[in-house]
């Protein structure tokens, strides 16, 4: 009986865990930044001057692959641009068309917004997200630099 009665216990307790887990708001996690290069967490200390911003790397031996062949590391180094904050997205990455906030696709916890949902399938669908996104020519339709009066508004919003 004592057996039984675990049992009950155990079972009403992962399916109470499950439910309660369940019935949690999702929050989109900050992306952790990675080097653009090898992918592995970054040291702060690396980094070069790329575009407006700044671009991180794991060593000194990725920063400088980058700076002689940064042409292979586009999408790579302006999704960190926007996964750090120093770009913000202003339109819709595939056309360069207004973004609505019920058309965003979380891309490696970046959550990207599209302007309808030809653009959001297209992406949903493509196996190369980053490269499709954050290419040169992706990236200049959708991101820009944050104005200072849109960077204060950041600050106080994660406030």
């Amino acid at each position: 009986m004592k057996q039984f009665l675990i049992l009950i216990l155990f079972v009403f307790g992962i399916t109470g865990a499950q439910t309660h887990e369940a019935a949690k708001p999702h929050k989109p996690s900050k992306p952790a930044v990675k080097c653009v290069v090898t992918g592995d967490p970054i040291d702060q200390e690396e980094f070069a001057a790329y575009k407006a911003g700044k671009v991180y790397f794991c060593c000194g031996g990725c920063k400088e692959e980058f700076q002689t062949s940064s042409a292979d590391f586009i999408p790579a180094a302006n999704f960190q641009l926007v996964a750090t904050g120093q770009y913000i997205q202003t339109a819709c990455p595939v056309t360069g068309r207004g973004m609505k906030d019920s058309k965003t696709y979380a891309v490696n916890g970046t959550d990207v917004k599209f302007c309808c949902n030809n653009c959001l399938n297209k992406t949903k669908k493509s196996d190369t997200k980053v490269s499709l996104l954050f290419s040169d020519g992706s990236f200049e339709k959708g991101f820009s630099v944050p104005s200072k009066k849109e960077k204060e508004t950041k600050k106080k919003s994660s406030l």
